[in-house]
């Protein structure tokens, strides 16, 4: 589907307030409310929009203790991996990754022994995981990212002077 600025207007909204209702998407970009009605249902229908979810604050549901879980993966048993994921009932999030490691897992606990049993007794028992690295989360903030505006950036062989796809850098003199 290609996405003009209107569409992108609305996903932003939505992204926003995913209740919002048609009426007000339609005040909220001059549009009619049947245009607003079309434009909505296409996004739905063509998969653009996936789903609508609510936002649920961790600490207010007893979950006080967040952590990324890095994984390195026995690399011939991924499938096995993948499938085993839907056992980790703190798992809020999932994904592959570059670098050091192949996965990085966002768990949510009560405490940080619920977390500790986790890793160290759940995990530790899955011949796919060949090792793990823990890191709690000390404090998060949660923003959306932008939607690109027309082409968005053109992508470069050189960015900022570095080569393109470096993900690690070290400064080797202060600024």
């Amino acid at each position: 589907m290609k996405l003009d600025e209107t569409h992108r207007a609305m996903i932003d909204l939505l992204r926003v307030d995913g209740r919002m209702s048609v009426n007000a998407l339609a005040a909220e970009l001059g549009i009619s409310r049947s245009n607003a009605y079309q434009r909505f249902e296409r996004l739905v229908e063509s998969g653009v929009i996936t789903r609508f979810t609510a936002e649920v604050d961790a600490r207010a549901v007893g979950l006080g203790v967040s952590a990324l879980v890095f994984v390195t993966i026995e690399q011939s048993r991924w499938a096995e991996f993948r499938a085993s994921l839907g056992e980790i009932q703190e798992l809020e999030h999932f994904a592959v990754i570059t670098g050091e490691h192949d996965a990085m897992l966002l768990v949510r606990a009560t405490d940080v022994t619920d977390i500790h049993l986790l890793v160290s007794v759940q995990l530790a028992q899955w011949p796919s995981i060949k090792s793990t690295e823990t890191v709690f989360l000390m404090d998060e903030e949660r923003a959306l990212a932008a939607l690109p505006v027309g082409k968005g950036r053109a992508p470069a062989e050189v960015f900022d002077g570095q080569a393109a796809g470096k993900t690690r850098f070290v400064r080797s003199r202060p600024r």
